[in-house]
């Protein structure tokens, strides 16, 4: 999800390239940034527009406004949204022990609803900090109640959006750290006959904050951060603040050199280029299908900048340059091409994920038939080998107690001895006689 964000975020911020765009370009750019829930908030603005535009740049000749809630009132609303589902679900599951939170339902929408939420806040941080300095750099601008709203919430937002990547951060520390934990450690002593002997003991587990519990519920709360990376090394398990990384220095690029439209669209393709041979070097993916999307989406744009930068290239040439509108549907067509794909293999991947689930709930029954079965018969078998011989068993269990004999029996008793008696009494005689025969 976060990738497809960054993807679409790259794309449509390419609308504040300094360049001459063709207007088939800047509808679709502006169709892309635009969210699914109308910008309500801008309604309340009551100032005037040549007031509040920005000064510099693309910005000026759009005549873009400097507010913030103008440009993100659309985004707030949104990231509102999932902050009020993620406070709702969070007091569902306050209730809840936190090592049951990962097996049951309600700790899965929870886990669901928060990475929905921190997400699509990650992957608005081109906008957001874009809107942020435009409003920032203006701060004369707080006229009336509204214009010092937006200054208010262009500080909280910003500041909201620093302290969850923080918090994220930790928790993915913590996670990695429980992760590459050793089970054993080893250790080496020198007895005082030079003797070396090794012993490896158990690590014991920390207590309260590290507990087994709590980490596969923090796994389970963050894995859309690091579930798509591999966890053996550091650089291959924080790969999503790299991208988060990306998306700071591309719109500060974009925002910086204004005045410099070729440096401006080079800088961002050397940018892309680099955050595609990167990872191919270092190889964080865990999966096949998150490399595909991260390759497939940066080449994307790392493409339409490229075009972008050779039509700067050709307006500092030729002011009267004729040919933007087939630049421009260059850029469609791989702006197409990326929303199909993306959308193709999102869909994919979910049919995939409910196959598997009803899949593994619908087999999950007749295994569990099978494995009762299964221990009757090895119980029964056992009972009978019990039966059967007596003598395999342990010598050492303790003996059970004999049982009292039956008064019945002294009379069998006594026949017995009196039998045993009169045999020793012929034996006696027998060896007496022959005894005898010897002497004589």
């Amino acid at each position: 999800m976060m990738m497809c964000l960054v993807a679409t975020e790259s794309l449509a911020n390419m609308q504040y390239l300094n360049i001459n765009h063709s207007n088939i370009a800047a509808s679709i750019y502006e169709a892309m940034s635009s969210s699914y829930i109308p910008n309500w908030i801008a309604s309340f603005n009551d100032i005037d527009r040549e007031l509040i535009i920005f000064p510099w740049g693309i910005f000026e000749t759009n005549q873009i406004s400097s507010l913030f809630l103008d440009n993100f009132g659309d985004g707030l609303t949104e990231i509102m949204v999932h902050l009020g589902l993620w406070i709702f679900m969070a007091g569902i599951t306050c209730s809840i022990q936190i090592g049951k939170l990962s097996e049951s339902l309600a700790g899965r929408l929870y886990a669901t609803v928060f990475s929905f939420f921190a997400a699509n806040f990650f992957g608005k941080v081109q906008s957001l900090l874009l809107f942020v300095l435009m409003q920032i750099l203006r701060m004369g601008l707080a006229l009336d109640t509204y214009s010092r709203m937006s200054l208010l919430l262009s500080y909280f937002t910003s500041s909201f959006a620093v302290g969850l990547l923080f918090y994220c951060f930790f928790k993915l520390a913590a996670i990695f750290k429980s992760k590459n934990k050793p089970n054993s450690r080893t250790e080496t002593v020198i007895s005082a006959g030079n003797s070396i002997i090794t012993r490896s003991t158990q690590v014991a587990e920390e207590k309260a904050p590290n507990s087994s519990g709590q980490i596969q519920w923090l796994e389970k709360k963050y894995e859309f951060l690091y579930d798509d990376y591999k966890d053996s090394q550091k650089t291959h398990f924080f790969f999503a603040y790299y991208l988060t990384a990306f998306n700071a220095i591309y719109i500060l690029i974009i925002f910086s050199f204004q005045t410099v439209p070729v440096l401006q669209c080079f800088f961002i393709t050397i940018l892309a280029l680099i955050f595609i041979i990167f990872p191919a070097i270092i190889k964080p993916f865990q999966k096949k299908i998150p490399a595909f999307l991260h390759f497939f989406n940066f080449s994307c744009i790392f493409l339409a900048a490229f075009l972008n930068l050779v039509l700067a290239i050709i307006q500092h040439l030729n002011p009267e340059f004729s040919g933007v509108e087939n630049q421009g549907k260059g850029v469609i067509l791989i702006i197409a091409v990326n929303t199909i794909v993306n959308s193709m293999v999102s869909l994919g991947m979910l049919a995939f994920e409910i196959y598997q689930k009803c899949k593994s709930t619908c087999g999950n029954r007749p295994k569990e038939n099978k494995q009762k079965l299964k221990v009757l018969k090895i119980e029964i078998s056992a009972s009978t080998n019990q039966r059967s011989r007596p003598n395999d068993l342990p010598k050492n269990l303790p003996k059970a107690p004999l049982k009292e004999r039956p008064r019945d029996s002294r009379f069998r008793r006594e026949i017995r001895q009196q039998n045993l008696s009169e045999a020793s009494f012929v034996i006696d005689s027998k060896t007496q006689s022959k005894i005898q025969v010897s002497d004589l």
